[in-house]
């Protein structure tokens, strides 16, 4: 599959939950943050991916990934650790709510 040129086509795209795994890495790299969050957004996207996305320089893709439930739990705990504090803050409610 192509990746759309236009910005609503890649949100589109990203958020669908039939998007491929491939077709999601893909867009994780794309250069407008919406895009970016709406990958973090998607519970289909691969680990690795959310992994990479838990560093965005975005903190709407940040806490995207806090809240995305496929979000492994090593990099949920590294969000706690996160600069901006709100994302850490709700990093800790997902890591302790998983926790139990």
């Amino acid at each position: 599959m192509k990746i759309p040129k236009d910005r609503s086509s890649k949100i589109k795209l990203a958020i669908s939950p039939k998007t491929s795994k491939e077709i999601l890495e893909e867009l994780s790299k794309d250069e407008d943050e919406a895009v970016r969050l709406a990958v973090a957004e998607n519970p289909n996207t691969p680990k690795k991916v959310l992994a990479k996305l838990a560093k965005d320089k975005d903190w709407f893709v940040r806490i995207s990934v806090a809240e995305n439930p496929n979000t492994p739990i090593k990099v949920l705990y590294q969000l706690t650790n996160d600069k901006d504090q709100y994302i850490s803050y709700e990093a800790r409610i997902y890591y302790n709510n998983r926790m139990k």
